[in-house]
């Protein structure tokens, strides 16, 4: 076996061939980093568009839950109120408006924090029965902007 000896032209030629493959190199690890890019971007971007629709949800999920609260603290104090009915007035001394006034605001502060609470449960048996209802329709409008921000989209290209 014999060896080449080195001379000028065969060194040209290797750096030649090392430029060569090193920029050949470069350019597939560009075009692989700008498709591992652009999926990472694609991701983010459907992580987003699903977190919105999320906090939406979350968002009609809690005023649920209030106003749900809310009137199972109004159907408790109407009904506190008409029991409070029943009970025959003081004739010894006697009630001013102010006293039933007072009465009246102190009695439908204590039902909203007995519902607050807990209550009965008629706020939680009403959340059940519409949450699904509630959800379904806020993710229905999501996906409606959704759909139509990808139009619009579509349209501007």
């Amino acid at each position: 076996m014999q060896i080449a000896p080195l001379t000028a032209m065969t060194m040209n030629n290797q750096i030649s061939h090392n430029t060569t493959y090193d920029s050949a190199q470069t350019a597939a690890d560009s075009v692989q980093f700008k498709q591992k890019l652009k999926a990472l971007t694609d991701k983010t971007a459907a992580a987003e568009k699903s977190s919105s629709v999320e906090a939406g949800v979350e968002k009609k999920d809690k005023e649920l839950k209030e106003a749900c609260k809310g009137f199972e603290a109004m159907f408790l104090s109407m009904m506190y109120k008409e029991m409070r009915a029943t009970v025959p007035e003081d004739k010894l001394f006697g009630e001013s408006n102010g006293q039933k006034i007072f009465q009246d605001m102190q009695d439908t502060e204590l039902m909203k924090n007995v519902a607050d609470s807990g209550g009965v449960g008629l706020a939680d048996m009403m959340y059940r029965q519409l949450s699904p209802q509630v959800t379904a329709q806020e993710k229905a409008v999501e996906l409606g902007a959704l759909k139509a921000q990808q139009a619009a989209a579509r349209i501007k290209k």
